[in-house]
């Protein structure tokens, strides 16, 4: 669950890079560059923490594995892998495209494990929660870290889009499905654990990071125009199109953002855990998706919204680093549960 940090910080570091460059402030980049810096030593550390944990504890890895819910969470480590990939975009061109398919096959992996192994044990309805939803938005991110590449480099579209339009229709269609079934579980089904509350804060990632592939994907395919060989009138007029499935879309992540808000005073009274770390990456994505559409459309409501979503993602983000820290200063960090 460690790696849910790389997700939130890192997430958190995108949208302090992209609030810089949207409202002009390139004076203060030094905070992006100090957050970027963080969240790939983060990100490494980690990594290397992982890997000594899984050669001496082999055995308590393979229980992991074959736990129904932190099964999910593994889906972390190649969200993790692309969100590093996106912030650093000054590693050399091979390099980045090896961590990107590196992290797009290492994000195919873990889909297909975690629905085989849906498909292969008997699930009871109690152990579905909303991190389940991490691995397709794993997928959904796949694409955004595809584009980054492709519009970095002017002359040629180094991702095929076939490929990110793979990833991005396999994460949109298991949304859907798992956002009903998901639903159906919180309504009729038993209440969640109080430690896994959080989660309910991803509901808003799928909706804003479907906004944000379809913005992106479809605003780059318009730049590549001349390549594909298309039309540039008929690309620009399915673009506007595209950019009201992407507001309604949004919109879907907004009703999540209030309904969350709304929740504010049972999340006040919870006890600390990891899982808190589930308030951040979502609020990353919804901030982004909202100053995306203000980039692209003007409207001022997007405006104010990804201002609203900045601040409150550097609150959250605060918060449960902090949190964090005590936690593990106490000794409550990596203690054994069931």
């Amino acid at each position: 669950m460690f790696f849910a940090a790389v997700m939130g910080i890192g997430g958190f570091t995108l949208v302090v890079g992209k609030a810089l460059r949207v409202f002009e402030l390139s004076r203060y980049v030094w905070i992006f560059d100090a957050l970027t810096i963080l969240s790939v030593a983060l990100f490494c550390g980690i990594v290397l923490i992982y890997l000594a944990k899984i050669i001496r504890h082999y055995s308590a890895f393979l229980q992991e594995l074959k736990h129904p819910v932190r099964i999910n969470f593994f889906a972390a480590i190649s969200v993790s892998t692309l969100i590093v990939l996106m912030l650093s975009r000054s590693l050399p061109l091979g390099f980045a495209l090896g961590l990107f398919y590196f992290g797009a096959f290492l994000q195919l992996v873990f889909s297909l494990y975690v629905v085989r192994f849906w498909f292969v044990n008997e699930m009871q309805q109690k152990m579905a929660n909303p991190a389940w939803f991490i691995p397709i938005v794993g997928n959904l991110i796949v694409p955004l870290a595809g584009m980054s590449l492709n519009l970095q480099n002017q002359n040629e579209s180094l991702i095929p889009l076939e490929i990110l339009i793979f990833y991005f229709g396999m994460g949109s269609f298991f949304w859907i499905l798992l956002n009903a079934a998901l639903l159906i579980r919180l309504v009729f089904g038993e209440n969640l654990p109080q430690k896994f509350l959080p989660t309910l804060f991803i509901f808003i990632a799928p909706p804003s990071v479907f906004g944000l592939d379809i913005l992106v994907l479809f605003e780059g395919y318009a730049r590549f125009a001349p390549i594909y060989g298309i039309v540039e009138e008929s690309v620009y007029f399915g673009f506007a199109y595209f950019y009201g499935i992407a507001s309604a879309s949004f919109s879907v992540a907004l009703f999540f953002m209030l309904l969350m808000i709304s929740l504010f005073r049972v999340f006040t009274k919870l006890k600390f855990a990891l899982s808190w770390w589930a308030f951040t990456f979502p609020t990353s994505a919804f901030t982004l998706c909202a100053l995306e559409l203000f980039v692209q459309g003007g409207s001022a409501f997007y405006m104010y919204l990804g201002f609203f979503g900045v601040v409150l993602n550097a609150i959250i983000v605060t918060i449960v680093a902090w949190h964090t820290f005590l936690a593990m200063k106490r000794k409550e960090i990596c203690v054994l549960e069931q």
